[in-house]
């Protein structure tokens, strides 16, 4: 079916490089991908060319495998450098172009609001900050982030958290002068003026909380509860009652998208303007959009690409868009595990509360200094700044900051720079009592790298304690004996060299140079080949496979985005955005541009 919608250039070319891609498998990898042995579940033999349906997942990891050079594996033959960038490169044209001639852009479901959307919906409409870890229960998270449609849906538990949520949030609203100055359009003087005051006053919330222009059947249901509450206590307990029953009701609380009437069943088809502002705000707000994005996305400006990316822009430069930093970044980094590290006292002397916020203000400050000043997203891994205050400067060993306040410092130690030197990451890496090279070593894999190892096996045993009289062996020697089971050594391999280059930063990200009364060996070397020691050496590692953090940073993002998992459909717009976005120097927006402007983030199919 492919082939017939392919142009006759696409046709020619694309089957000869698709082709041309199982020679390539014959050689260098069915010797274990083949239906005896099924190595990772998989066999090459049979397998469908490069842009078949049916096997675009497979194609796509092997193409991952193989670029990263963590395919062919070590102890077997690899194929020269050049053949393996023309597999690469052949592979790669041929399911970009498939994607190119038939967009799938998914379909996000119906989902509610999770609680962090929620709590800055309220504040938007209502000028409040509500307490909404107290109020709601904390979200069900997948593929890393608690926005993704298919886990928020509401029992009827929930529904009661949040009636008295509504309850207390509409009581606040009524108490606090910040938030009547917020929504109090007008004051009635007399008995009379009270309904249409009421109806001005939830028309524009409606709109807003709604995020739809509202029709007279959306205002009939709201004035009846203010028309109940009216008769119970007067004007205010009536818009009291109008507020509770908007926080609650479905409009509000889901997000829907609905399809063209008589759609074709799996038919792709552009989100309306106002579906596309909702998709917006909640991607770089997590919340509501606001009058003048609404405004746009009526007029039908959004269509215009030129309004489209002032709209973006002027979302990223407000402080709103502080909630991309606390929510995609929050998780992407594992931030919000900080909260729960526990250190002892006497082992770490000067880890307490107040560090422990300063670890998560610092690496809040230094990404949302490349969100606003633009900066490219390879900054995350080699900027010479960071942000600091006294306290913990003092920690990381650094002369020269006085004072609680945080502020920009360039740094001229290679220790630090960068999210790798920073207490945070090497804080929620660690476990209490001591470094971790697997964690660290995983959480660089999956979260920087994009290659997330297997769970081990069930029967792995843990690292042995030392006994009572026994000399305390270095962390390295025992991953060395923990790693010679052959269960643990391949999985182990890409791991460990990783975390080993971090040994130098201690469980809570203080610099030190010995390990049990020996000097620390950071010298680490990859399944490839590749050999390095140290952060900096890590790091010049890390920037050496720009692409492939590139493109691991521009799935997460997306994933936040669309509120879904990616699929191999996507893959081949994560790889357009990313080489857009190289003739930007990788800058943030131009990343977020690209997602915006994806089919994924403007269309959505029928079921």
């Amino acid at each position: 079916m492919w082939l017939r919608a392919c142009t006759i250039v696409f046709c020619v070319f694309g089957v000869e490089a698709a082709a041309a891609a199982h020679p390539f498998l014959d050689r260098y990898c069915t010797a274990c991908h083949n239906q005896k042995l099924r190595t990772a579940g998989l066999a090459f033999e049979d397998l469908a060319l490069p842009g078949s349906d049916e096997a675009g997942d497979v194609w796509e990891r092997i193409l991952r495998k193989v670029r990263s050079n963590a395919m062919p594996p070590p102890g077997v033959p690899r194929p020269p450098e050049e053949v393996r960038q023309d597999f690469v490169r052949n592979v790669e044209d041929t399911l970009d172009r498939q994607a190119e001639s038939h967009p799938d852009p998914g379909r996000t479901i119906v989902h509610r609001l999770n609680r962090a959307e929620y709590g800055n919906a309220v504040r938007d409409l209502l000028g409040l900050h509500p307490d909404t870890e107290a109020l709601l229960p904390p979200d069900d998270a997948g593929y890393g982030f608690d926005n993704i449609g298919e886990l928020l849906s509401i029992s009827p538990a929930l529904l009661e958290r949040y009636l008295a949520a509504a309850r207390q949030i509409s009581e606040l609203a009524l108490k606090g002068p910040e938030s009547r100055r917020h929504w109090m359009l007008c004051q009635p003087s007399r008995k009379a003026e009270e309904r249409r005051c009421a109806r001005a006053i939830l028309r524009a919330l409606a709109r807003r909380a709604y995020r739809r222009p509202v029709a007279n059947s959306d205002l009939k249901p709201l004035l009846g509860f203010f028309d109940q509450g009216g008769r119970k206590g007067g004007f205010e307990n009536g818009i009291k009652a109008a507020f509770e029953a908007l926080l609650v009701s479905p409009e509000f609380l889901l997000r829907a998208e609905h399809d063209p009437a008589g759609s074709p069943s799996g038919s792709v088809h552009r989100v309306s303007g106002l579906e596309l502002a909702s998709r917006l705000s909640f991607f770089l707000w997590s919340s509501i959009p606001d009058d003048e994005l609404l405004d746009a996305a009526e007029r039908g400006a959004l269509s215009e690409p030129a309004a489209l990316d002032h709209q973006v822009r002027r979302m990223l430069a407000d402080s709103r868009s502080d909630a991309l930093v606390a929510n995609f970044a929050g998780q992407w980094l594992s931030l919000r595990n900080l909260p729960r590290v526990e250190r002892n006292p006497r082992r770490f002397p000067g880890f307490d509360q107040l560090l422990r916020e300063d670890f998560e203000r610092e690496t809040e400050l230094f990404v949302a200094d490349i969100l606003r000043e633009d900066r490219s997203v390879l900054d995350l891994l080699a900027a010479n700044f960071t942000f600091l205050n006294e306290r913990l400067a003092r920690h990381y060993g650094i002369a020269g900051v006085q004072g609680d306040e945080f502020r920009r410092v360039e740094l001229a130690d290679p220790r630090r720079g960068g999210l790798l030197g920073q207490a945070s990451i090497l804080t929620v890496t660690s476990y209490p009592t001591r470094t971790s090279v697997v964690v660290r070593g995983k959480w660089i894999l999956e979260n920087l790298l994009g290659e997330p190892p297997p769970p081990p096996p069930p029967d792995v045993p843990s690292l042995p304690r030392p006994e009572k009289d026994q000399k305390p062996v270095s962390l390295r020697r025992q991953m060395e004996q923990h790693r010679a089971q052959p269960a643990c050594a391949a999985c182990h391999a890409a791991m460990d060299p990783l975390g080993f280059a971090l040994e130098n930063y201690d469980p809570v990200g203080k610099w030190r140079d010995e390990e049990a009364g020996a000097p620390l060996d950071t010298a680490a070397r990859l399944p490839d080949g590749t050999q390095f020691s140290g952060p900096a050496g890590l790091k010049r590692v890390l920037l050496d496979r720009r692409d492939q953090f590139i493109a691991t940073f521009t799935a997460k993002l997306m994933i936040y985005a669309l509120g879904r998992g990616l699929d191999w459909h996507d893959q081949p717009l994560v790889r357009a955005i990313d080489r857009e976005a190289a003739e930007d120097g990788f800058r943030f927006s131009s990343i977020v541009l690209g997602i915006v402007k994806s089919a994924p983030f403007q269309m959505r199919r029928t079921p």
